[in-house]
């Protein structure tokens, strides 16, 4: 009984491509073992480290409140923010499928839970930065970029995953992962 709820939230296939391709412990588990272990505990440590940054920007009496001298830069930093925000919006409400390799007809419920986490992640890094534009802070700043960092990991992960399967992917699932790790990559990069 305690089994089904797991077997419902991870829907593997039982002798499919996950199962039979990955040299995993995980097995046909491995899409949601990696996503929801590795993904979305690293999108909330970045979504708890962007909204510990907000509270500073706002509410902070002992930080020292500075204002920039322009915002092009934030401006970029917010544009790869909004589309690793769009990213994970658009595949949940397309029903796009990285993890799908078997044709059923929706997500499984670890891939919505998780998209859901990362579009909140990037969306609070996106009100993070637009706050920045009017009032910035020095403190905290590395944590969040450390945050970032660890965010890249876990993508890393999943992208070492994915490759091992990658001739089974449709080329829509497959460029839109593929162009969101790359505004990932590309994030840290303009913000360090």
């Amino acid at each position: 009984m305690a089994v089904e709820p797991f077997f419902w939230y991870c829907r593997p296939v039982a002798n499919g491509i996950w199962a039979e391709e990955m040299d995993s412990a995980f097995g046909a588990y491995t899409p949601c073992a990696i996503d929801s272990l590795v993904i979305c505990i690293s999108h909330l440590v970045l979504l708890g480290l962007c909204f510990y940054r907000m509270l500073l920007l706002r509410k902070s009496k002992k930080a020292r409140k500075y204002n920039l001298r322009t915002n092009a830069y934030n401006y970029f930093l917010a544009l790869l923010a909004g589309l690793c925000t769009a990213e994970p919006i658009i595949r949940l409400t397309r029903n796009i499928s990285i993890f799908d390799l078997h044709g059923q007809s929706e997500q499984a419920p670890f891939e919505m839970v998780s998209l859901i986490i990362e579009a909140f992640a990037w969306g609070s890094m996106l009100l993070m930065i637009g706050l920045e534009t009017k009032i910035y802070v020095r403190e905290f700043r590395w944590y969040v970029r450390f945050g970032v960092v660890y965010v890249l990991v876990g993508e890393a992960a999943m992208l070492n995953i994915i490759l091992s399967v990658r001739d089974r992917y449709s080329r829509l699932a497959w460029y839109m992962y593929v162009s969101a790790v790359i505004c990932q990559v590309c994030f840290p990069l303009m913000h360090c």
